[in-house]
């Protein structure tokens, strides 16, 4: 089945897609229309199905396309007997189904599959042609490198890719990739059943851009290289992986298929080509991690949840790239295919420059952004308003304290790093925090943490936009440091600090925020206290503030309402072994004035999660 998410009347709307027997057009059907249709039909006395009438999920049809997901095997079930269905009853009954129940495809705005995924999650780096004539890479660790993009990036086919200020040329690329669509909730997956957990396949193009390189001062116009300041690998994550996090820079689309009708995904021809010409052609099967490795090993420490997207990096030359003219030129098309999935199509436009449009968020080529400004909900009114499960993104930074070169080894910069993570990793406060089986030493600190008030980008002044301050306890897990083997690569030993945080409620923030009309949040005293061992530190120990976080992410990034942003751990922070926390551990912080916050730490199979 191919299964679409899409705009009519101004409504998002969600259905199966078929071609017309008689015309050759294609319609997007609506299941609960569709089903309603067959029970008319079947009230005339003569149609043959007075009695025996077929039985969907009747009334029951979720309004969305992640809703129906939610459903599980039993959905798909039941939607592929309706689609069996339609098509035999529009071919040899009443064709009259189709516009009563559906809408010509070319007659609505498709959006991306999964219009506001949870997770999206790309992977880099996942080809043997990353390291096949590296004589200098010895080893490669088998793990998969990514990073979680925003949901302002997603943007279905059709919806422009659009460049702000010219914040990412004279350099730009892209490349196609395949995303896989998960259908079933799960964590602790094992390797042999992953595949039941997938819904299906669609096309992604991987745009990126180089703002965060050039941001870098003295760096402007180098394309995607840094000082060597600048040189390590939180830095060149932040430049590299905030070039693809940006608004509109991941495409999605045109449909969700299912893994019935793909067959063998690691069999698959991919195509890169731009405005009708070809520019790569690469082969699924290239893949270095596959499919079924990568969801289990994701799910060893986080949950996955229907609707998360998990795309798998260029399988051909990586990052083609798009000239400044090309890119100014308004007939540009970049066009990503992958044979039995799809062709997804976006053009390329330039905003916020000489004699260019500003992108208003009430037109923004992203749904997400868009439905937000239009729902009367993008401003949060006051801290009460918020709670930790209401979060959408969860942004964090790296080596933001006096101390950092000194214990992380991270001098000092003028840009700040971050990087975000899915939203699951926060947790609200009191609530337990299942430790998973894999995890080692874990370190927990005492952090400053921030909810941005209202839907904005390209923010001036930060501070505008805090709804409340708040402090956070974060827990790192050592297990992923632990397995890396040396020699590796820079990008193999620096994101286990990333990856260390996203565990499920690894970030506990209490939903007690307090506003500070003066925004006089340094100079605070901090504490960390777990059993009889206590640590301490200040506020004034951050380099940037919240201001400057929210500038610089704002930059390229949507921010939504909600959206909780650390300042990242100090020097005030503890390591627990295993045998100290096995039997479940409490760790309580706090930051003057602005209140304290506890996590219970109990590890997976403990009658403490019971």
């Amino acid at each position: 089945m191919r299964l679409a998410s899409f705009l009519a009347e101004g409504v998002e709307r969600w259905g199966f897609v078929i071609d017309e027997p008689a015309t050759g057009q294609t319609w997007v059907v609506e299941p609960a229309r569709a089903e309603a249709f067959l029970v008319r039909y079947a009230s005339i006395p003569s149609s043959g199905l007075v009695a025996s009438r077929p039985r969907f999920l009747g009334n029951d049809w979720p309004a969305t396309l992640v809703e129906f997901l939610a459903l599980e095997d039993d959905g798909m079930a039941a939607l592929s007997r309706l689609t069996a269905y339609v098509e035999r009853f529009v071919a040899q009954s009443d064709a009259t189904l189709l516009p009563n129940a559906g809408h010509a495809v070319d007659g609505v705005e498709l959006l991306a599959p999964v219009p506001r995924p949870r997770l999206y999650w790309g992977l880099v780096a996942n080809a043997p042609s990353f390291v096949r004539n590296k004589p200098a890479i010895p080893v490669v660790n088998l793990f998969p490198l990514g990073h979680q993009r925003p949901q302002g990036a997603a943007i279905g086919p059709g919806a422009a890719v659009t460049f702000r200020n010219g914040h990412h040329l004279p350099l730009m690329a892209y490349n196609v990739e395949l995303g896989v669509v998960i259908g079933t909730a799960g964590r602790y997956i094992p390797l042999e059943r992953a595949m039941e957990h997938v819904a299906g396949y669609t096309v992604v193009n991987d745009v990126s851009g180089t703002y965060y390189y050039d941001i870098v001062p003295g760096n402007a116009g180098r394309g995607y290289s840094l000082p060597e300041r600048y040189s390590d690998w939180l830095y060149q994550a932040t430049a590299s992986w905030g070039g693809k996090k940006a608004d509109t820079l991941a495409p999605m689309g045109p449909y969700l298929v299912t893994k019935d009708e793909v067959g063998d995904p690691y069999d698959l021809l991919m195509y890169t080509r731009q405005s009708g010409r070809t520019r790569d052609r690469a082969h699924s099967g290239a893949t270095l991690l596959g499919i079924e490795r990568v969801i289990s090993w994701y799910s060893s420490f986080a949950s996955l949840y229907p609707g998360d997207v998990i795309h798998f990096a260029t399988m051909g030359v990586d990052g083609l790239p798009v000239s400044p003219g090309d890119a100014a030129d308004p007939r540009t098309l970049l066009q990503v295919e992958i044979e039995d999935v799809g062709t997804l199509v976006n053009p390329v436009v330039l905003a916020d420059g000489p004699d260019r449009p500003a992108v208003p968020m009430a037109s923004h080529p992203s749904y997400a952004v868009r439905q937000v400004a239009a729902s009367g909900a993008s401003v949060l009114e006051s801290p009460q308003a918020w709670t930790a499960g209401a979060a959408r993104h969860f942004y964090t930074s790296f080596g933001n304290h006096e101390t950092a070169e000194q214990s992380d080894g991270l001098a000092r910069l003028e840009v700040p790093r971050f990087l975000n993570g899915p939203a699951s990793s926060l947790g609200g406060g009191g609530s337990a925090v299942e430790v998973p089986p894999r995890a080692t030493d874990l370190v927990v600190s005492i952090e400053l943490a921030v909810v941005v008030r209202a839907l904005a980008a390209e923010v001036e002044d930060g501070r505008d936009l805090v709804l409340g301050y708040g402090p956070m306890v974060s827990v790192c897990d050592r297990s992923f440091a632990d397995a890396v083997v040396e020699p590796a690569r820079t990008g193999e030993r620096g994101i286990p600090a990333m990856y260390g945080r996203w565990a499920d409620g690894f970030n506990v923030v209490g939903d007690a925020l307090v506003p500070l009309p003066e925004h006089d949040w340094r100079g605070r005293a901090m504490s960390l206290e777990v059993g009889d061992r206590v640590v301490s530190g200040s506020t004034s120990d951050y380099l940037a503030g919240p201001g400057d976080l929210i500038r610089t992410i704002s930059a390229m990034i949507t921010l939504f309402p909600g959206d909780v942003i650390t300042l990242g751990s100090t020097a005030a922070r503890l390591v627990l072994t295993r045998d100290e926390y096995d039997a479940g551990v409490v760790v309580r912080g706090g930051i003057e004035g602005l209140g304290e916050i506890r996590a219970d730490l109990v590890p997976h199979g403990s009658a403490g999660l019971a």
